[in-house]
């Protein structure tokens, strides 16, 4: 019956947040698969045949000084015992460094698990960052961000991302794979099976991106981390989950070298 009364809260806590961010793309499901899953459970008050994590971003322009708006994204999966345990919330901003992303996630996860586990509270934890976001961007981006500034950044560099799971069977996970690659128009591969494989080509935001929805599924992986450095940015990806994962540049891999043999296109 506990994980019946923890299912109901993610289900109302999903209807609050519709009516507290109405607006377009403020409030997006990713997962549809896993809501109509999460609903279906309820329903049938068992949680046998749930196989997904509900999985949404909310999406929030901040105002982080006088002549800036920046663009906050809250990418949040509730784990089947949340709230019992804290959601897993990732804050993205074009206007942080990954340092400064990494130390509000840290700070942001921090909060929630001193004040919040027990109870929902993706709510809390926008107010969080509406409060909290703008000390983590330097000056320098802010006065980056300033209306006469009228050119904005392209993202021009190409990364391939290879991705080694222990195994890939669940219908649902490859379904996950291949929407996600076209959502975020990424063209490659991915072979289930034991082991699974996907390799992904794109803009370097995309796949890391695509990354990082991959990561916060049930695959299960082995850890290694890699990283490159191509036209004086860092390109790096790491994990504690336990894929195998690395990411370069095109401009120095021949596609040649790539297997296209018993494979299923993403494109």
């Amino acid at each position: 019956m506990i994980e019946i009364e923890q299912a109901e809260a993610q289900l109302s806590e999903l209807d609050l947040l519709a009516s507290m961010f109405p607006g377009e793309n403020e409030l997006v499901v990713n997962d549809q698969l896993a809501l109509a899953e999460l609903k279906d459970c309820i329903e049938k008050r068992t949680m046998e045949g749930r196989s997904s994590k509900v999985y949404f971003t909310i999406n929030m322009n901040l105002e982080v000084s006088e002549e800036a708006m920046v663009t906050f994204s809250l990418a949040c999966i509730l784990p089947f015992k949340y709230p019992a345990v804290v959601p897993e919330i990732t804050v993205r901003s074009v206007s942080l460094s990954r340092s400064q992303q990494t130390q509000l996630n840290s700070d942001l996860t921090a909060y929630l698990q001193q004040n919040f586990l027990g109870d929902v509270c993706i709510l809390n934890a926008t107010d969080w960052v509406k409060e909290h976001a703008s000390g983590y961007i330097s000056r320098d981006t802010t006065a980056s961000l300033a209306p006469e500034s009228t050119v904005q950044p392209v993202d021009l560099t190409l990364t391939r991302l290879w991705i080694y799971s222990h195994h890939i069977y669940n219908k649902c996970k490859r379904k996950n794979i291949l929407e996600w690659a076209r959502e975020l128009a990424l063209s490659g591969f991915s072979m289930p099976g034991k082991p699974g494989v996907v390799c992904v080509e794109g803009p370097q935001s995309a796949c890391e991106e695509f990354w990082s929805r991959f990561a916060f599924t049930n695959f299960v992986c082995c850890v290694n981390n890699f990283s490159t450095k191509q036209d004086t940015r860092d390109v790096e990806i790491s994990t504690s989950l336990g894929c195998i994962l690395w990411g370069f540049s095109l401009k120095s891999v021949d596609k040649t070298e790539l297997m296209y043999v018993s494979i299923t296109p993403l494109t």
